[in-house]
């Protein structure tokens, strides 16, 4: 009789063609920790998914998909403690509140680096022009902040609901008289150069901000509409299937590829204490051959998305035929994506991973203790 077969020593070539053949992060964690020689490998050349980060008043914990908890661990200041994350973006990069609602600064919590926002955005109402005070919702930024070509939109709360700002300017700038601004955007990311914002209809604004010649502490902003229903901009449809659940939310993100720009559908169960039922996911297709814009069925083999307010990112695993996984956070709260300014404490709960070949919700990110700072985001580094 054949000697059973010693799976710890199998060849890290092999091994690193298996893993690669994971498309489900939860199983990879799950085969990782067999033994030390298979988590060596695992932790060799690992892909640049997302951190989770659960931030508090006493601290942040960061949970890494390969390795956990403990393993390793980025190096966060502790200044940003019991700051309120707004948005994240490659590279490291945040949008934080930090020590009150109105302390806003883009953070780095790879360097270091922290670069003050305005408190103020700027209202014209002629013959004055009004600065008040402004609150971040969620911002969205088109590049690093050292870029010549870095802005930041936000979604915000008070007289303004949505506001730009480039290194340069000592305000926030509000969109002029007569462009569009949705009061109740769910979410805003940039993609093929125009910040998009979503609405509960599935109605879409782009902005385009650009710098004034000759003045660089202004901007000029187009802009666009898609409309899901009635008349007038761009008239959109959606396709969808009848299925179970209350759509609550919706996010927005470019493909891997940056070709399509995506919408996620978040669905729960209100009979189940609104826990996360399902989900969706959409292309954008624009107008051509005489047809109006829609939203279509986007196919999910072989693709991952992590979505979040401001921090969403999609990954192609390389392999057309493994199942597609939408890994989400716990950022769905009863009043609303509005209501985030309201929140006393922040659940981290209603986490996990949705497999979309099996149509069914994977629990297999870590559940922490209810944050008083701010909701947990990804860490795109």
């Amino acid at each position: 009789m054949a000697a059973a077969a010693d799976w710890s020593s199998l060849h890290q070539d092999l091994l690193s063609r298996i893993f690669l053949l994971i498309a489900c992060l939860a199983d990879r964690v799950r085969a990782s920790a067999a033994c030390k020689h298979w988590r060596r490998v695992a932790l060799d050349d690992p892909p640049t998914l997302p951190w989770l980060l659960t931030p508090s008043t006493a601290g942040i914990s960061c949970y890494r998909i390969f390795g956990g908890l403990d393993h390793p661990r980025p190096s966060i200041p502790g200044e940003v403690h019991g700051a309120r994350f707004c948005g994240s973006f490659p590279g490291g990069w945040f949008v934080a509140a930090q020590h009150d609602w109105r302390a806003h600064a883009l953070l780095n919590l790879r360097s270091g680096e922290r670069v003050p926002l305005p408190g103020r955005v700027r209202i014209p109402l002629y013959p004055i022009v009004l600065k008040c005070p402004i609150v971040i919702r969620v911002a969205a930024t088109s590049a690093p902040p050292s870029s010549g070509a870095c802005v930041v939109a936000a979604l915000t709360s008070g007289l303004t609901t949505l506001a730009f700002w480039r290194p340069g300017m000592d305000c926030w700038s509000q969109p002029p008289m007569g462009i569009v601004v949705p009061h109740n955007a769910q979410d805003l990311t940039y993609h093929d150069g125009w910040f998009w914002a979503i609405t509960p209809a599935e109605n879409l604004v782009c902005y385009k901000p650009e710098i004034n010649d000759g003045d660089a502490a202004s901007l000029t902003i187009r802009h666009l509409v898609y409309k899901s229903h009635g008349h007038g901009h761009h008239q959109m449809t959606t396709t969808t299937p009848t299925a179970p659940g209350k759509a609550v939310s919706r996010y927005l993100l470019p493909s891997a590829s940056g070709a399509d720009l995506l919408m996620v559908k978040r669905f729960v169960a209100p009979a189940r204490g609104g826990a996360t039922l399902r989900f969706e996911v959409f292309s954008l297709h624009k107008e051509q051959d005489g047809r109006s814009a829609s939203w279509r069925s986007y196919p999910m083999s072989g693709r991952l998305l992590f979505v979040g307010r401001s921090c969403s990112k999609a990954f192609d695993t390389g392999h057309a035929g493994s199942p597609g996984y939408i890994y989400f956070l716990d950022d769905v709260y009863p009043r609303g994506p509005l209501s985030v300014l309201q929140q006393k404490v922040y659940p981290c709960v209603d986490t996990g991973a949705w497999d979309c070949s099996r149509q069914e919700i994977k629990r297999c990110l870590p559940c922490s203790p209810p944050s008083d700072s701010s909701p947990c985001i990804w860490y795109l580094h």
